[in-house]
Order: C-alpha cells, then sequence, then structure tokens
C-alpha cells in the first residue's frame, strides 16, 4: 500500500472516498482489506471537513444505536452459560455460538440446552464458520429444525454456493453467508440462487464502508437482511463500520458484533466507550466519530513511515 495506494491517493488534488474506490479497483484486483482501509481514511477526513458524521456521507443514520453481540467459543454448554451470565448482567441479549469442529450431535444438544435453560431472553446464531460438509450442515439444519435460532451462519465452504442454496431450499431455517459474501458478484450469485436470507457483512473484508454499502444495498433488493459483523479489529475499522451500520434498513433484529475492542487490550481508540448495557451509541464527532492516541498507536507498530519523505 504503501508504494502503490498511497502515492496514487496523494497525487489527486481532491481525494473523494468514491472515485478513489474506483481508483484503486482500477490499479490492482482484490487486496480489499488495503483499499478499505483507505477508505475509512477519506470518509473521516472528508466528514470532518465537512462537520459531518460519515454516517451522513454513506446516506444518512437511520437509527442511533445497535444492540451487541457476544461470541461463545467452540465450548461445552456449561463454559457457555458461564459467559451468558456474566455477559447477561452487562446488558447483552445476543450471542454466537461457534461450532465446526465439535460432532453434530453435540451441537444440536448444546442448543437445545441453552434454549431450555434461558428461552427468549437471548438470541442464538450457530456459526460453522465454514466447517461442515454439506452432509453435516444437513443433520444439524434437520436437529435444530424446531429451534429458536435467529439463522445459521456459514454452514458451507464459502465457494459451496450451489450446496448453500440447496440447503436453503430444505430448510425453514434461515441461512446467513458470511465468507461466501466478498463482493457485489458473489452477493449477486448468492441472492440469485437464494441461497442466503441473511448477508454477514463485514465492513473491513468488503473493502470498506462504501463497497459494504452497495452489497447492502443488493440484499435489500432482494429482500435479505444484513448482519453487521466483524474480525477482531481495532476501534477504527469497528467505528466504520458502525457508520456504515446506521444507514442500512435490512438489518436483521438482533445484536451486532461491534464488542472486538472489548475483548482487546491494546485497542488505540475510544469506540470502546460507545459500548454501554449491551448498546453501542453512535457518537457525535464528525467523521468516524473516533479518537485516537497517536502515541498508543506508534508504540503498537511494527513499522512506520512518513508521508512525502525521501528515501
Amino acid at each position: 500500500m504503501e508504494n502503490s495506494f498511497l502515492p496514487a491517493v496523494l497525487a489527486e488534488s481532491n481525494p473523494q472516498p468514491g472515485s478513489i474506490d474506483a481508483l484503486l479497483d482500477s490499479m490492482v484486483p482484490k487486496q480489499l482489506c488495503a483499499k478499505g482501509a483507505v477508505s475509512m481514511a477519506l470518509l473521516d477526513i472528508l466528514g470532518k471537513r465537512l462537520n459531518v458524521p460519515a454516517a451522513t456521507l454513506i446516506g444518512g443514520a437511520v437509527r442511533e444505536s445497535l444492540p451487541v453481540l457476544w461470541p461463545l467459543s467452540n465450548g461445552t454448554v456449561e463454559e457457555d452459560i458461564e459467559v451468558i451470565e456474566g455477559r447477561l448482567a452487562q446488558g447483552f441479549t445476543s450471542f454466537m455460538l461457534k461450532m465446526g469442529t465439535s460432532p453434530i450431535a453435540d451441537e444440536i444438544r448444546r442448543v437445545f440446552a441453552l434454549e431450555a435453560r434461558y428461552g427468549n431472553r437471548i438470541k442464538l446464531i450457530p456459526d460453522a464458520n465454514q466447517g461442515w460438509s454439506r452432509e453435516q450442515a444437513r443433520e444439524f439444519l434437520a436437529g435444530i429444525a424446531k429451534s429458536n435460532v435467529m439463522f445459521v451462519e456459514q454452514p458451507l465452504a464459502k465457494d459451496d454456493i450451489a450446496g448453500m442454496a440447496m440447503l436453503a431450499g430444505e430448510t425453514a431455517l434461515a441461512l446467513s453467508a458470511d465468507e461466501s459474501v466478498i463482493g457485489l458478484a458473489e452477493a449477486g450469485r448468492l441472492a440469485s440462487l437464494n441461497a442466503a436470507r441473511v448477508f454477514s457483512i463485514k465492513s473491513s473484508k468488503n473493502g470498506g464502508p462504501l463497497r459494504a454499502q452497495r452489497i447492502a444495498a443488493v440484499a435489500e433488493a432482494f429482500d435479505i437482511n444484513c448482519y453487521m459483523n466483524s474480525q477482531i479489529e481495532f476501534g477504527i475499522s469497528q467505528a466504520a463500520s458502525f457508520q456504515h451500520a446506521v444507514t442500512v434498513v435490512n438489518l436483521v433484529d438482533m445484536g451486532h458484533a461491534f464488542m472486538s475492542t472489548l475483548r482487546l487490550s491494546e485497542d488505540p481508540t475510544n469506540f470502546s466507550s460507545f459500548v454501554r448495557d449491551g448498546v453501542v451509541h453512535l457518537p457525535s464527532d464528525p467523521g468516524l466519530g473516533i479518537k485516537v492516541d497517536e502515541t498508543h498507536v506508534r508504540r503498537l507498530s511494527t513499522a512506520s513511515f512518513r508521508i512525502g519523505e525521501r528515501r
């Protein structure tokens, strides 16, 4: 990025997020995380220049807050309960059950054990992380057919869209595509094949808020809901994703993944302060709305350079 993307951006007299997205796509295919970082920075700069939140630049906020989800690891019911109890006390009511490594029968029992204990006090999302074969996914979906899970995320390998479409036609449960949703082409194929009723959107994975916005628009056109997901990431990308999230009309009615910084000890931003009682709130500051501790960033960095510095 230092030797290709940044010189191209700095060569523009008035770099706009949309035009720069198009420019970078013309230069290099893929590399969406790097392109997303540029897009996030430009949205922050433009928002601060105009004194408006990035959400205004993306289309305008339709909400001021969102409930936040908490993930549960590939563990036992007892381990799940320990985490859920602690997080319930903090206001979290949506939980993602990581799966894909344990026997299917055990995972089915896990879902029903948690539903029996908590009823409608919590919302559950099993996430297989591409970990199952078609046969295993079929077994799981049949086994939890009478459950109240919100959806089942990415049961098959990301490129098995035909398999996702097959499963979707066999179950009344909603399937979510996560790793399968990379860009517009994949989103369009998933939608046209009715392979998912939920798109799991990650602003960092999808190349920044503007590209993520286009994926959400495809979802809306096909009556597909969106779940705002994340990787383990710092507050800058969490803030950019949230600025997009508040503009999306077709969100699933549950918690979304804005807990990443709460799981880190070294985040250099104040994004965690926006999460209170299991809810993330839109900041009033312009741009991405966050503050960054530059000294902290320098301490965490493994390499650095100055823009325009001769070597």
